[in-house]
């Protein structure tokens, strides 16, 4: 055997064209929405067919597995709307195709928005409590064709049905189908419902009930949903009249059954009032807003002024006017008042009154005014309408500087503007219940959450009814209908600590993020008028949408991501599919779906982008799929050894959130974080029953080192920045290439070029041997993709309605690839939009070194290397 010397790879980028349409460098590259051909592109052999042949997927050792003992992960997608229920012919074609690209789970998402044609609900009822007979056929058979080809399904419960007047709900039109399911009797024995409707409902094609179907491995109870999340940000307050009332009447049983009668609860509330002192808030200048100070980011604009005349009539003062005039993220327009006096450990309030030109978000945040700028304990959305709305925050200061604090209100995310008044900061808290509140009368009012008693409280009976909604929703299917699925409540960062606690004690944990979401300045998803940061993940040096994953991973449960997505027309989108594959490799989570694959019943032959989401004509997705596929199901990239475990006591949790609000990445920070440790370490939170006290972060081997590879991401923050997975079989490095010279086992690269140029790039071993020995490889180059003629505005933030026509362009990457190999022969080729080859490119194999070059001219993103190592 002849031992191959380390030669380096050598790309050499084509010219930039950071601010320009797709041109040169560029051709069409359409993936045919129905190919399901057996080419080197092709990863089915992954998955088993028909998916459930090994029984039933269930949890084990933090993992899952079936019923034959073998590990299952999962590589998915979502449908969302009329996708679940296309024709029969497109079913049979696009379960078939998306079998070819590794995907093994569908997501059955929004099913339950709009009646027929575009959703599951029979249109002839008002109401939401009957289902179509045709919408079910149609979904049934796609669940079969699915199951055929090795695809599991997770069905969604509750996503986003709007219960109306007909279903018997009072003033429908101000809910918004989320929050009140929690507790609203009727409308929980309406999820029963639909439930049991839908999941005891036979297949025809199948033969199965869905609850008794192998192929249904999981079930979400509500998505992206929360209760004691919603308390920190106003809405409870804003609730309906009927559902406030029931929410009330909830709440002051639960204060009789724990506290017995009024005076026991006012002994436990300290309810006498207490002087809070002085207004720690300078007072308003007689001219201008001094000492508040406006701060804009990332070219974000705006105005602040004093305005004598206008404020809520219980405030007797001037009111300050913020106006955001082009806006950004939400931080990006701030008004802050520096240089106050805080101590740790000490409880403040927050009081003040605000309205808005229009219902919009607005952040209230307490943090240091020097560097680092950390939070000090308070971060709170709040929503704000065009009425005057009084607003009180109580927090406990943690990790405060004397004198070096601030208060900021931040409004950036769109036009429009913002009015306050009667702001103070107080220290202490009221605790005092009104003069005519008694447990007796059950006229307690709603509380908020704060570290007093009353605001401990608050959040207890939160968690409380979370928590029971989880219990009777999880019993009713499991013990009633007798499911066989893996069941979850809802993302666990909604709710923060509190919706991580929850999740606990459900089968898995999911959560969900997305890089640089499309933002709506104006009126929500204005398809013509929408903003993205546009900008690379890569770059990020906080970590990205990784970190924010990341932290939420529960000790001893499977963990799923179940929408992500850098969301088009991002010039680096490409980098979305290899890197969140390779970080959940790295991290050893059990299951990563792409949002979405499709959101029409109809559509699916498209040769063009059709929108932020849809992966499924998307090239700069679905090109780097195979290569995922092989990362991450296949389990290329071994998972690291160690683990940093964040403990946190479980009869702590209250506490925490009572004084640092409900992000987990408050009780994180003060243990040391978990960034960067989760490019070096697993992570996760594990909590510990029947104790009380600090949470703390621990280390431990979880497995010997095995040589599979390395995850690294190096340069965070700067135009070098680089992210890079090393493993035997398949090797990925994404980032601005020109001008680094990047080495990997087996692989060097030395890129060429002016930079910044980005680009992603994936090289797979498809015959199970190593790079260095495989006799057949699957190169994957991508730059920017984008439509035929897509116009963007000036900052190249938006494309407004004008998303461009099809075909799809492709920006091709050139590049001098050196592989060694033990090979005699060896050929490359480059491939069509099916993987078949189409030309073969020129390369020299010498001194066991095989070189060649691939570039725009040969038009595709996909190469096949063949040899005869032996």
């Amino acid at each position: 055997m002849r031992r191959s010397r380390l030669l380096p790879l050598l790309l050499l980028p084509f010219a930039a064209a950071a601010v320009r349409g797709a041109e040169e460098g560029s051709f069409p590259f359409v993936l045919p929405w129905d190919d399901a051909g057996e080419t080197i592109t092709s990863v089915a052999t992954l998955n088993p067919a028909p998916a459930g042949a090994g029984g039933f997927i269930r949890p084990k050792d933090g993992h899952f597995i079936d019923e034959k003992g073998r590990r299952v992960r999962f590589l998915g997608v979502n449908f969302t709307f009329a996708a679940n229920f296309t024709d029969h012919e497109s079913a049979k074609k696009v379960a078939a195709r998306m079998h070819k690209f590794g995907i093994n789970v569908v997501r059955l998402h929004h099913m339950d928005y709009f009646p027929a044609p575009q959703g599951i609900f029979d249109p002839r009822y008002k109401d939401t409590q009957h289902l179509d007979a045709g919408q079910l056929d149609r979904l049934d058979f796609l669940i079969a064709q699915l199951k055929k080809n090795g695809i599991y399904v997770n069905i969604n419960l509750h996503v986003s049905r709007h219960f109306n007047a007909a279903d018997g709900f009072a003033e429908a039109d101000k809910l918004s189908g989320k929050v009140v399911n929690f507790f609203e009797p009727r409308m929980i024995e309406l999820q029963k419902k639909y439930a049991r409707d839908l999941l005891t409902h036979r297949n025809p094609y199948t033969k199965n009930r869905y609850v008794e179907e192998p192929a249904v491995a999981f079930v979400e109870l509500t998505n992206e949903n929360t209760l004691v999340g919603a308390a920190w940000d106003g809405t409870l307050d804003n609730l309906p009249r009927p559902y406030h009332g029931e929410l009330q009447k909830q709440w002051n049983a639960w204060l009789k059954k724990r506290y017995g009668d009024t005076a026991a609860l006012r002994r436990a509330w300290k309810a006498e009032k207490t002087d809070r002192g002085p207004n720690l808030l300078r007072p308003l200048a007689a001219k201008d807003v001094s000492p508040w100070v406006l701060e804009t980011h990332e070219g974000a604009k705006g105005t602040a002024d004093r305005v004598a005349e206008g404020g809520p009539p219980a405030v007797d003062g001037p009111v300050l006017r913020l106006k955001v005039t082009k806006p950004g993220a939400g931080w990006h327009v701030q008004l802050r008042q520096a240089g106050l006096d805080l101590h740790d450990g000490e409880t403040y309030t927050v009081t003040f009154w605000a309205r808005a030109d229009r219902k919009r978000n607005l952040n209230v945040s307490a943090g240091l005014d020097v560097d680092d700028w950390h939070n000090v304990g308070l971060n709170s959305k709040q929503t704000i309408e065009p009425r005057w709305r009084r607003v009180q925050l109580v927090f406990t200061a943690a990790r405060a500087k004397k004198d070096h604090n601030r208060l900021v209100f931040a409004c950036g995310e769109g036009e429009g503007v913002v009015e306050l008044a009667g702001l103070s900061l107080h220290r202490g808290a009221e605790g005092a219940l009104p003069k005519d509140a008694t447990l007796e009368a059950a006229n307690v009012p709603l509380g908020r959450p704060a570290d007093n008693p009353t605001g401990r409280d608050w959040i207890a009976f939160l968690l409380d009814t979370e928590r029971r909604y989880m219990e009777t929703m999880t019993r009713f299917l499991k013990d009633e209908l007798h499911l066989r699925a893996n069941v979850c409540g809802s993302q666990a960062s909604y709710g923060g600590l509190g919706g991580a606690l929850r999740e606990s004690k459900a089968d898995y944990t999911d959560m969900h993020n997305y890089w640089e979401h499309p933002r709506f300045p104006h009126r929500p998803w204005d398809p013509a008028d929408w903003l993205i940061g546009n900008t690379l993940m890569t770059r990020n040096r906080f970590g990205g949408t990784l970190k924010g994953l990341a932290r939420y991973r529960l000790t001893g449960k499977p963990f799923t991501v179940s929408e992500y997505n850098h969301p088009a027309p991002n010039d680096y989108q490409a980098e979305c599919v290899p890197m969140l594959a390779a970080f959940a490799a790295f991290q050893d989570w059990d299951g990563i779906y792409l949002f979405d694959y499709h959101d029409a019943a109809d559509k699916w032959e498209s040769d063009r982008i059709r929108n932020f989401f849809s992966i499924n004509s998307n090239p700069a997705k679905m090109a780097l799929l195979p290569a995922a596929a092989m990362l991450f199901l296949r389990g290329d990239l071994a998972p690291a050894v160690e683990e940093t475990r964040l403990g946190i006591p479980e009869k702590s949790v209250i506490e925490l959130m009572s004084r640092n609000g409900p992000d987990i990445g408050s009780v994180w920070n003060p243990t040391g974080g978990m960034w960067p440790d989760a490019l070096s370490r697993r992570v996760s939170v594990a909590f510990v029953p029947d104790r009380r006290g600090f949470a703390a972060v621990t280390r431990h081997r979880l497995a010997e080192p095995n040589g599979k590879g390395s995850l690294n991401w190096r340069g965070m923050g700067t135009d070098q920045a680089l992210f890079t997975a090393d493993s035997p079989r398949s090797k990925i490095a994404i980032g601005l290439l020109a001008g680094q010279r990047v080495g990997m086992n087996g692989w060097e690269m030395e890129v060429a070029g002016k930079p910044p140029r980005f680009a992603a790039l994936a090289l797979t071993a498809k015959d199970d041997r190593s790079i260095a020995r495989a006799r057949s490889l699957l190169l994957t180059a991508v730059g920017r993709v984008e439509n035929k003629g897509v116009k963007w505005n000036t900052d190249r933030t938006s494309v407004g309605n004008h998303w461009g026509e099809g075909p799809s362009l492709a920006e091709g990457v050139s590049a001098t690839i050196k592989l060694n190999t033990p090979a005699n022969k060896a050929t490359v080729h480059a491939l069509d939009t099916t993987g078949k080859r189409r030309g073969r490119v020129n390369a020299r194999l010498a001194d066991g070194v095989l070189t060649f070059t691939i570039a725009p001219e040969h038009k595709t993103l996909w190469y096949e290397i063949e040899t005869d190592a032996p």
